[in-house]
């Protein structure tokens, strides 16, 4: 019997989800090699049918769940589904189900919806002055992750990401 410690990428008999949109398809790929059973999300059931096809040639586990992760009800129907199919959910975002959706939208309308739209307007004119800059504002919070609010800090690596 090995005394050794379960290795951190060890992910044998954990469920993961991966949403199929993106780099979801590497996600997936990746976390079935290291041994979790994956949900593969996607409202294009092909498309993750080839995820899957992908993730079976590897001897990996993995079954499609086709949702619209876009809607409340539609990640709600993908979470029963996974729980169906695997019993239990080990590789979900940490406290995402603490998040209000009406302070979700209205900060990220406010925190980064605003930018783009501002950009978007002032572009075209920086473009006819052949000059011009953009400074977004954001937060080292967009660098340094959750704790201890979600929202915050996401809506602040938005920033940061399109800057």
């Amino acid at each position: 019997m090995s005394t050794r410690p379960r290795s951190i990428l060890d992910l044998t008999g954990e469920v993961a989800v991966a949403v199929e949109i993106g780099n979801g398809r590497a996600c997936a790929i990746l976390l079935a090699r290291q041994g979790a059973k994956v949900a593969l999300l996607d409202n294009n059931k092909e498309w993750a049918q080839d995820t899957k096809d992908m993730i079976d040639a590897e001897d990996g586990v993995s079954e499609v769940v086709q949702v619209d992760v876009t809607t409340k009800e539609g990640v709600k129907q993908a979470v029963e589904q996974t729980v169906w199919l695997f019993v239990g959910v080990g590789g979900a975002m940490g406290d995402a189900f603490a998040v209000d959706l009406d302070a979700w939208d209205r900060d990220m309308r406010i925190n980064v919806t605003s930018m783009v739209l501002m950009a978007r307007h002032v572009i075209p004119h920086m473009r006819k002055q052949a000059r011009g800059a953009i400074v977004n504002m954001s937060s080292v919070s967009g660098l340094l992750g959750g704790n201890p609010s979600l929202l915050f800090p996401i809506t602040k690596g938005a920033i940061i990401q399109m800057t």
